[in-house]
């Protein structure tokens, strides 16, 4: 399925709209997506928090108003994590994408989600002692779990610490 944008076309994959494509395919609406008012940035947010989530002060303080001291459980649909979390990813593909999540704090809500996951790995393995190892299904799954980790890695770091142009507006254009 094609759509045409600005001066591009651009397709979804297998043929739906995703909440992942959206945000790869409108980079440069990044701007408008992570505004001051962080209504998209909240409504992607809260479903991978959790309200046994330990933030300190500064971290609190750093999320968007809406995120602070949450009341509520982490979404338990793995696919609607995984969107969420490819999602988040994708909003890292611009300069701006990556400062804001950084300046909003969610890193340490993603820190949280990945403790979790350890959590529930450590009481599946306790569990499985006696039987033969086998990896536990956790919270996350394979493939969520690499893009957790990965996306927790882009919003550590710099772009000057992961040698690239701090000047770069969009990192879309690397291979």
């Amino acid at each position: 399925m094609k759509y045409s944008y600005g001066s591009g076309t651009w397709k979804f994959e297998e043929g739906k709209p995703t909440v992942t494509n959206f945000a790869r395919i409108l980079f440069d609406l990044h701007p408008k997506l992570l505004d001051q008012d962080d209504a998209f940035l909240c409504a992607l947010v809260a479903p991978l928090l959790d309200e046994s989530a330990k933030f300190d002060d500064d971290e609190m303080a750093k999320l968007p108003l809406r995120l602070q001291y949450f009341e509520g459980k982490r979404e338990q649909n793995q696919e609607i994590r995984q969107a969420i979390i490819e999602a988040l990813y994708q909003l890292c593909a611009t300069k701006f994408g990556r400062e804001s999540l950084r300046s909003k704090g969610i890193y340490p809500a993603l820190r949280e989600l990945d403790k979790s996951q350890q959590a529930v790995d450590r009481n599946e393995q306790e569990k499985q002692d006696d039987k033969p190892k086998m990896q536990a299904i956790g919270v996350l799954g394979g493939e969520e779990e690499h893009t957790l980790h990965a996306l927790i890695g882009i919003l550590i770091r710099y772009e000057s610490e992961m040698d690239i142009d701090p000047n770069l507006d969009t990192i879309r254009s690397l291979s």
